[in-house]
C-alpha cells in the first residue's frame, strides 16, 4: 500500500489502530450529514469505524488502490479519508473524502483529493475517475470542481440523489 505526501498532509494506509481516532471524527453529525446514512449514522461511529477501516485495508489488497488516512503534517493528527473507491453500480472509481470539522476551510480536501486522483491516473492507470455529491453540499461541489471534474448528470446511490461529476485521464505523454 502506498504512501502519498502532499505539503500539508500525509496519506497513509489505515491501521486497525486508526478505529478509535476515525470514530471519533464519525461521531460529530455534521462531519457524516453528506454520508450515506446521514447525520444519524454519528451515534453508530464506533461500529462503523470497526467495519469500515477493515474494508479499506481489504480494498487496497482486491484493488492496489483505495482510502487513505489522512494526516495533518503539523500535528500529525488523523484528520479524515480521502482516495479512490471502487463502485460497481456505477462501473467506475470514486474520487471521495471525509475530513474533520476543524480541518475544514483549508484546502485539505483539495489537496488529498488531487493527490489521490493523480495516483489514480498515474500510477493505478485509471481512465476516469467520479465523483459522487449531494445537492446541498456546496462545499463538497466546490471543491469537486477545484479539481477538473465536470458534472455529467445526476442518480440514486444508497437511497441518495447524487450529482455525478468525472475527470477523464489527461493524455498519454508520448
Amino acid at each position: 500500500m502506498t504512501v502519498l505526501e502532499t505539503p500539508r498532509l500525509l496519506l497513509r494506509p489505515f491501521a486497525i489502530d486508526d478505529i478509535p481516532a476515525y470514530a471519533r471524527i464519525r461521531s460529530d453529525p455534521d462531519v457524516v450529514r453528506y454520508l450515506p446514512g446521514g447525520a444519524e449514522a454519528a451515534a453508530d461511529a464506533e461500529a462503523i469505524a470497526a467495519a469500515r477501516i477493515p474494508d479499506f485495508i481489504q480494498h487496497w489488497r482486491d484493488h492496489g488502490f483505495g482510502l487513505w488516512a489522512v494526516i495533518e503534517r503539523d500535528s500529525n493528527r488523523l484528520i479524515g479519508h480521502c482516495g479512490l473507491l471502487r463502485l460497481p453500480d456505477f462501473d467506475a472509481v470514486e474520487v471521495l473524502y471525509m475530513l474533520d470539522r476543524p480541518a475544514w476551510g483549508r484546502g485539505y480536501a483539495t489537496e488529498a483529493a488531487r493527490a489521490s486522483m493523480e495516483y489514480g491516473f498515474r500510477t493505478v492507470g485509471l481512465d476516469r475517475i467520479i465523483a459522487l455529491v449531494l445537492p446541498e453540499n456546496r462545499a463538497s461541489a466546490r471543491v469537486i470542481q477545484k479539481l477538473g471534474m465536470t458534472p455529467i448528470g445526476n442518480r440514486q446511490f444508497k437511497n441518495l440523489d447524487v450529482a455525478v461529476y468525472e475527470r477523464l485521464a489527461p493524455p498519454k505523454e508520448t
